[in-house]
């Protein structure tokens, strides 16, 4: 199983290990449930060390008060690639997941069939009007098949346009037919918005790391870190779950 990769919270890369049965088959109960726990086991680890690295770093300019402000601006930078980091690893672990279930696509449920033909769907985008119907067909003739689902290992999460605010979230939970908010606390959802909000008014230019620090307390940075830490754990323990539970992926 591949490694993940080097902790460094402000260039985030996920690649969660992938699940290959050799035989190319379905896996067993037994074997699915020890792969469910191979991805989420890690991804859970690798988020907790990269809170570990963020918090220890913004501990550490503690006492240095030319850099009080540009580092609780900057915590905001490294929280959201902690948190973009988390909410791509399940989306790839849970499609990993339930891929090595075997599932046919006519057994999906409609949301995961919306998910699993989402590649044959996004081509109708560019595709010429007297191939449309055709193509249209085609998408629904697979949907209803007794093919054995996959989708490959670098699809993205479902998205809203919305860049990884909570409303992303809350489609990419409906998509899976997760009915759960994605949050142990509404705020949180919230707070999500904001992170993604000072994060882009940094990395775009808009306003300095500085600028942003001097809103916040280090207490209250310290609180928003812990607010997103519990989001972030909250995703992985909601899909380790769903993805266990074979019922839940069927109509």
């Amino acid at each position: 199983m591949p490694g993940w990769p080097q902790r460094n919270c402000a260039h985030i890369r996920p690649g969660p290990p992938t699940l290959q049965h050799r035989s190319g088959g379905a896996f067993t109960s037994a074997e699915t449930d020890f792969w469910v726990f191979l991805m989420f086991g890690p991804l859970r680890s690798e988020i907790d060390a990269r809170f570990a690295e963020l918090q220890s770093f913004f501990a550490a300019t503690r006492f240095r008060r030319e850099l009080e402000a540009p580092s609780k601006g900057l915590a905001f930078v490294q929280l959201y690639a902690v948190y973009e980091f988390t909410v791509n690893g399940v989306v790839q672990a849970a499609i990993d997941s339930i891929n090595a279930h075997g599932h046919r696509m006519n057994d999906l449920r409609p949301s995961l069939m919306a998910l699993y033909c989402d590649p044959e769907l996004e081509s109708l985008r560019n595709i010429r009007v007297r191939n449309v119907w055709p193509a249209r067909m085609r998408i629904f003739e697979r949907a209803f098949s007794h093919d054995v689902i996959a989708l490959p290992t670098n699809t993205g999460p479902p998205t809203d346009g919305t860049h990884y605010r909570h409303t992303q979230l809350i489609t990419i939970f409906n998509v899976f037919g997760i009915t759960r908010l994605p949050a142990r606390r509404r705020r949180h959802l919230y707070r999500i918005d904001e992170v993604v909000n000072n994060r882009n008014q940094i990395a775009h230019g808009e306003e300095t790391a500085a600028a942003i620090g001097r809103r916040y307390t280090r207490a209250e940075v310290t609180h928003i870190i812990s607010q997103i830490k519990s989001v972030c754990l909250l995703l992985v323990s909601v899909f380790d779950g769903f993805c266990a539970n074979t019922q839940l992926h069927r109509r």
